[in-house]
């Protein structure tokens, strides 16, 4: 037997359609206003998941990115303090090898002294050079030093008969500072300057030179040949020392740089996984918005004609 359908049910069916089509419409205006694939979680909780473990690894790169920049400055200020330093000893070579010379007046020793002074008050001030606030030679005590205080300080003693003890002493930070640019991983930054410096003998190197300088020592020439000669090999060593560190520094450099391409990468990757994921295909949802444009208009054209019948259009 054949099932009746009641006009009220008709109406009901034909409305619902009509609001299904609607709401469909909205939302993908709504995605081409929008650029995105949905308004809310309950749109595509699984998508929503999968957005926000790409979103939450966007911020983890950022952060990460953001310490390996900071660490790329901090290395790159004290390399510049290093190739200071080098430049320094060099030109102190230069004055130990130029006293040498027999022919010197006393005047022109006392002149190449205080200019070993004043090379002495130079590697003071790069050995306590500073990355905007901190000390990078200050280890892992890069702040914190009272007014006037620094990681290298130069101390000076009176003696009995006039004579003045020069000595620079240390009192930075006692181990080396890390940044962590990685989940478990971090990389040494700030180095503890008793090691990178201290321990070259770069001051009393040329704490020394200047004394044998400044001591003209014309009683026994040959002495002080001789001790300009054992400075001039100190500053040897030094200059290896640093050159050491500063490749060691390079190095690090060298591997922070590797790892921001790596990042770069890896963001590149996550960003077009997210689009992927969230982006709505403009085109796609176009052409689907028109279908359902067609069919709204087919679907309402035929909900009026149907509304208009009643019992009376069946009447002769």
């Amino acid at each position: 037997m054949a099932i009746r359908v009641g006009m009220k049910t008709l109406y009901d069916r034909m409305l619902y359609n009509l609001n299904k089509l609607t709401d469909d419409m909205r939302q993908l205006e709504t995605q081409i206003a929008s650029g995105t694939k949905y308004e809310k979680p309950s749109d595509d909780p699984v998508a929503l998941v999968r957005s926000l473990t790409y979103r939450k690894g966007l911020e983890e790169i950022k952060r990460y990115r953001d310490s390996i920049r900071e660490g790329k400055a901090y290395l790159r200020t004290m390399e510049g303090a290093y190739e200071g330093l080098e430049n320094i000893v060099m030109r102190a070579k230069q004055l130990a090898i130029q006293a040498r010379n027999d022919t010197l007046s006393p005047q022109n020793r006392e002149a190449l002294a205080k200019e070993v002074d004043n090379l002495l008050k130079e590697a003071l001030a790069l050995a306590n050079t500073k990355h905007g606030e901190r000390y990078v030679f200050g280890g892992n005590q890069p702040v914190g030093y009272k007014d006037g205080e620094a990681p290298f300080k130069l101390v000076r003693q009176a003696l009995p008969g006039g004579q003045v003890k020069e000595e620079v002493i240390y009192q930075g930070g006692e181990e080396d500072l890390y940044y962590s640019y990685a989940a478990g991983e971090r990389i040494l930054v700030g180095r503890n300057g008793n090691e990178a410096i201290g321990e070259t003998e770069l001051f009393d190197t040329l704490i020394g030179l200047k004394k044998t300088l400044a001591a003209a020592n014309s009683a026994d020439p040959h002495r002080e040949i001789e001790e300009l000669g054992v400075h001039i090999d100190r500053l040897d060593r030094v200059l290896n020392n640093l050159i050491n560190e500063r490749t060691a520094l390079g190095a690090r450099m060298d591997h922070l740089e590797l790892k921001e391409n790596l990042y770069l990468d890896l963001k590149d990757t996550i960003q077009e996984n997210l689009s992927d994921t969230e982006d709505a295909d403009l085109l796609e949802v176009a052409t689907r918005l028109k279908a359902r444009e067609t069919a709204y208009q087919a679907a309402l054209a035929a909900t009026s004609k149907v509304m208009q019948m009643s019992l009376v259009n069946y009447l002769t």
